[in-house]
């Protein structure tokens, strides 16, 4: 992927659901072993591209709370 491709803010700003983006990553905890561990156990996530730090424009927010 070339830079031009790669988008400059979090593509869902409002939320910040890494774990379902494509640019997102997550870290189970070492215990973790199969799904059914996965529904109950807290995760770390964030963005590969650093990211997750972007805040949300006005217009962003007033289309969210629609």
């Amino acid at each position: 992927m070339n830079d031009k491709e790669k988008p400059k803010i979090c593509i869902d700003p409002v939320i910040k659901f890494c774990q379902e983006c494509r640019y997102g990553w997550v870290k189970y905890p070492e215990w973790v072993e199969n799904y059914e561990d996965t529904l109950d156990c807290s995760v770390e996530s964030g963005c590969t591209l650093g990211l997750e730090n972007t805040e949300p424009t006005k217009e962003e927010l007033e289309e969210f709370e629609k």
